[in-house]
């Protein structure tokens, strides 16, 4: 599929067993949500690709709704960062530089402290047991070297904790600048340290499991070690880079 192509094979789907966008965070219309949510589902599985031009008229025509809300899923993509545009030339789906997921993962990050400190302690049995099936299912797309599903079980795993915070503006504020992270992710080279993030996953669930802030914590701590890979800069070789 290239970059040129439009947004014609885009089709419904619902996934299941990973979380989509934080509904809270965005939901005023449930026709655009429904919207919003398909357009990210296709970005974040690839099929809709960096580059790619995408067409409001093809797109309703193909989810059954009309232009309106496409444009209102669309203009919230473009605020998140997922989407970009130029007036009467294009609109397509962002190509998110190194770089640029360098600094969203700096945000974050921030963020992300937080949100550990207060979900952790009280965390239930039932979002342990669903971060380790994701957890178990990024092992395995490492070994595969499977990125689409690195990400996909990555961003998932974490994203269990973001849902159980009770603080509003922090859940929209993880669930907008995850998305620029994870489609940034896709298109990194592929001598990302998957050992220090395999690590950091273990060291979360210890935390989980155990209800302890502290030790979550250190698995974020963790997490901030891990450098985002550039293209001109070469990893250093005594690094692990991948899973044992």
């Amino acid at each position: 599929m290239s970059a040129e192509q439009s947004a014609s094979e885009l089709t419904p789907r619902t996934t299941t067993g990973h979380p989509r966008s934080d509904r809270s965070a965005f939901s005023t219309s449930t026709v655009v949500q429904s919207v919003f949510d398909e357009i990210l589902t296709a970005v974040h599985e690839g099929r809709l690709l960096p580059g790619q031009r995408i067409s409001d008229v093809e797109l309703a025509a193909q989810l059954g709704v009309s232009r309106t809300p496409v444009r209102e899923a669309l203009l919230r993509l473009r605020q998140i960062g997922i989407i970009e545009a130029s007036a009467n030339r294009f609109t397509r789906v962002a190509d998110v530089s190194p770089r640029e997921t360098a600094d969203a993962m700096i945000v974050w990050l921030a963020l992300y402290l937080p949100l550990v400190l207060e979900v952790v302690p009280t965390a239930p049995t039932s979002t342990l047991e669903a971060m380790r099936r994701d957890h178990l299912a990024f092992q395995r797309h490492v070994a595969a070297l499977d990125m689409q599903n690195v990400a996909t079980s990555n961003f998932a795993f974490f994203h269990h904790l973001t849902v159980l915070s009770h603080n509003p503006t922090l859940r929209k504020a993880l669930t907008s600048v995850v998305h620029i992270v994870r489609l940034g992710s896709l298109h990194l080279p592929d001598y990302l340290d998957f050992a220090a993030l395999d690590r950091s996953q273990q060291l979360l669930l210890d935390a989980v499991r155990a209800n302890d802030a502290h030790a979550a914590r250190a698995a974020i701590a963790l997490l901030g070690t891990i450098e985002v890979p550039q293209p001109d800069v070469k990893p250093a070789p005594t690094v692990a880079r991948g899973l044992r």
